[in-house]
């Protein structure tokens, strides 16, 4: 029985002692022009340095990744990610890469170390390998070499389709919206309010609620009711909504005055019997 032929490697694929790295390979499966295309290596690489990317950040890694090794002869890149502040190599990051995609390749299952967005960018890289092409994946080991066939295409999409969805959830940005200044509830030193009607959005029933805490912008929402307002600071948003249902306000700005202000009002119409001007502005502005 003929001896078993050893892996023979080069002196450049040897991984350096104490440093993980991942390695991309990709050869041209056409024997009678073994060149890789250079764009063809480039654009497959960048989604492979993509899913590393979105996998290193969705596990609090901030880091950034270094070229170990990168021959033309076989089209290989070597990488390795290294801590920005410490400059140290991230070790488990490298092994949870790795341990993560051989486990989908072996059962098409979702695993712990991706997330949706995560193995929707393994996803992503593994389904645009070139045509005419061999692609692999590795440690840095070349007999460890893992070729992205059919079958781990396969595997990753079955993976991907059997991965639970994220409940969405309410978010909030920094930001501005315009909109016409609606209800004023000045009153409540606990929650100073009023409420914004976005005129791009006229199917929107509900007005936005804006809660502020500078005492000193009552005088200026009140002779600016019913005018046109830029309202600055933190949108707060409900799952699929295109616009916000509250802003915590941190500035406003006016952008056109009402065309009768609340003291022309008191000029211009007839109070109820029983109420003074005050109280009958503010039952208007309030709607009540």
């Amino acid at each position: 029985m003929p001896a078993a032929k050893k892996t023979r490697r080069t002196p450049s694929e040897k991984p350096k002692k104490g440093s993980p790295s991942l390695s991309l390979k990709i050869e041209s499966a056409d024997r009678t022009h073994p060149h890789v295309d250079a764009d063809e290596f480039l654009s497959t690489a960048e989604k492979w340095l993509h899913a590393l990317k979105v996998f290193a950040a969705e596990h609090g890694e901030h880091v950034k990744w270094e070229i170990v090794d990168l021959r033309k002869s076989s089209a290989l890149i070597q990488v390795q990610p290294v801590k920005v502040k410490t400059h140290k190599p991230a070790t488990a990051l490298v092994k949870k890469w790795d341990a993560g995609v051989r486990k989908i390749e072996r059962t098409g299952k979702p695993v712990s170390q991706f997330t949706p967005e995560s193995l929707g960018a393994l996803k992503e890289f593994v389904l645009n390998i070139p045509k005419d092409s061999i692609v692999s994946m590795g440690n840095g080991l070349p007999s460890e070499r893992l070729h992205v066939n059919a079958l781990v295409q396969r595997r990753v999409e079955e993976a991907a389709q059997r991965m639970p969805r994220e409940e969405k959830r309410e978010y909030e940005t920094k930001g501005s919206i315009r909109g016409r200044l609606a209800v004023l509830d000045s009153w409540n030193p606990e929650e100073r309010s009023f409420l914004l009607q976005l005129p791009l959005a006229p199917s929107k029933a509900e007005a936005v609620k804006c809660i502020y805490r500078e005492g000193s912008l009552v005088s200026e929402l009140g002779e600016n009711f019913e005018g046109t307002v830029e309202i600055s600071g933190q949108l707060h948003y409900k799952p699929d909504q295109r616009w916000p249902y509250a802003v915590d306000v941190e500035h406003i700005r006016v952008l056109r005055p009402p065309v009768v202000g609340l003291r022309d009002l008191v000029g211009l119409l007839q109070l109820p019997a029983g109420q003074d001007s005050v109280s009958y502005i503010r039952s208007v502005r309030d709607a009540e």
